[in-house]
């Protein structure tokens, strides 16, 4: 009888260690979309995760337009209120549906903003309306549940080219991924990676549309006569998560954001559908809602469709002033949000990094601690501004650079710290890590004995290289691992 319990305890760690181990590989070969891209669906739906239960009073909803036009710290620094963006890429109504009732079971909105821009056709011969991959970044961080398998069958059903199995069992879909696509840090970094959520399912945008916005003329609904035809597919789930919404007492808001690409049948076949269901509906392209914004769409949009940063915060305001004012959601203290105030004022900066020429003005941006910045300076060391000098000591370096001539300068900064600043007329060079630890970070200035220089950094095996005279700035975002600037500025 001992032998038998062994044998048998045996063989449940046996097949325990095995599912472990399956799941590990699953989690790897699963392809992952942190903030270190533009879209960074897996931080979103893993960062839901981590709310506190019942935190969040407003649920944002739809396709990548609403990923850009809602920014939940926006919304909580100007009113209180405390709100998760869920939109993904390419997000049809079905997924949508989807992701509400997952969020139902950890959360109790009092209001549901869903942008409505995937109600209708966007790929025809897609069964829902997305490509397969766009679903499958939306369903495969779904933790599993009831809802997770009533959702992979129904998705199953509507698409018959995809494969049930392949969701319970991963490596039937991506097993031929490190192949194709060979598996990069992130499928190493997942616990780190996917805890960088402070923007709360917002994805900030910095470019700006231009001339191609110049003409936009907002909607006057009052003239509309047309109506776009929804998908019915897509129709069939506006109505269910109208259901839903009505069943647990949740106020509905449909909203159609900013973009060239929406047209006024769009925004009339919307409100139609909310006047008869009883919802409420904002155009962020009517006439009036857009000029209360001040919006303009060559500057406050990036694309013909997305709102950048600058665009975001004005819709993100109006929103929250009627959630506010017309819904009642009151303002309240809430530590996950008040934790990630200074965060969102670091991305608004780094947006704004983008567009600013004037070196003080673009090394004022940088004092911020998620960056690791490599300053270098050939020759026209003594030739550098008082502003600018005192512009580098506000990064915290010493910058003592007065009536120096000829020689090299190089600082390095990270996590808020100098790691080394060198004015010499020898070499100027440092070694060492980025702070994740894994990627080998070098600096170089030098100067030849005919009068040029020129700077080297590497991360990792990436040089960003000037030969210009100069200050050269090189910055790297230690949040998200990512390059995000190599400039040079004429001294």
């Amino acid at each position: 009888m001992r032998k038998k319990l062994g044998f048998a305890v045996r063989l449940v760690c046996f097949f325990i260690l095995l599912g472990s181990c399956y799941y590990a590989y699953c989690r790897w070969i699963t392809p992952k979309f942190f903030t270190d891209t533009d879209w960074p669906t897996t931080t979103t739906f893993a960062g839901f995760y981590d709310l506190d239960k019942d935190s969040v009073d407003v649920l944002f909803l739809g396709s990548s337009h609403g990923v850009t036009s809602f920014c939940p710290q926006e919304v909580y620094n100007q009113y209180g209120i405390t709100s998760y963006n869920l939109s993904s890429d390419q997000q049809g109504l079905v997924t949508s549906y989807y992701w509400l009732k997952e969020a139902l079971r950890y959360q109790m909105p009092k209001a549901v903003v869903l942008e409505c821009y995937f109600c209708f056709p966007y790929i025809a011969d897609e069964p829902l309306n997305s490509d397969e991959s766009y679903t499958r970044k939306a369903i495969d961080f779904m933790k599993w549940s009831p809802i997770k398998a009533e959702a992979v069958r129904t998705i199953c059903e509507i698409d018959d080219n995809q494969d049930a199995w392949s969701y319970y069992l991963p490596h039937l879909r991506y097993h031929e991924r490190w192949l194709w696509d060979n598996p990069d840090r992130n499928d190493y970094t997942y616990r780190s990676m996917a805890g960088h959520s402070e923007l709360k399912g917002y994805s900030p945008l910095h470019f700006y549309l231009g001339e191609k916005g110049e003409g936009f003329e907002p909607h006057d609904m009052e003239t509309a006569e047309g109506c776009a035809e929804m998908a019915p597919l897509m129709l069939e789930y506006l109505d269910k998560i109208n259901e839903l919404c009505e069943e647990k007492g949740i106020s509905l808001i449909l909203t159609i954001t900013p973009a060239v690409s929406a047209n006024i049948d769009m925004c009339n076949a919307v409100r139609a559908y909310a006047d008869r269901e009883g919802c409420a509906f904002i155009s962020f392209n009517e006439q009036n809602v857009y000029r209360q914004m001040d919006y303009q769409m060559d500057v406050d949009n990036c694309d013909d469709g997305h709102p950048n940063i600058w665009g975001a915060v004005k819709v993100s305001d109006y929103i929250g002033s009627v959630l506010s004012g017309q819904f009642g959601i009151e303002s309240r203290t809430e530590p996950q949000w008040e934790a990630t105030r200074g965060d969102y004022d670091f991305t608004r900066d780094a947006c704004e990094r983008w567009h600013v020429g004037e070196v003080d003005a673009y090394l004022s941006l940088l004092n911020y601690a998620q960056y690791t910045i490599v300053i270098a300076c050939q020759n026209d060391v003594y030739m550098l501004e008082d502003s600018t000098v005192e512009a580098l000591r506000e990064l915290g370096l010493s910058a003592d650079l007065a009536g120096q001539d000829g020689g090299n300068y190089l600082a390095v900064i990270s996590d808020g710290k100098v790691l080394t600043e060198q004015f010499t007329f020898e070499e100027a060079e440092y070694q060492g890590m980025l702070p994740d630890g894994h990627i080998p970070m070098y600096a170089r200035s030098t100067r030849t004995e005919w009068g040029s220089g020129e700077t080297s950094v590497f991360f990792g095996t990436e040089n960003y290289y000037s030969e210009n005279s100069g200050l050269h700035v090189v910055v790297y975002n230690n949040q998200n691992r990512k390059l995000v600037d190599s400039r040079w500025f004429e001294t």
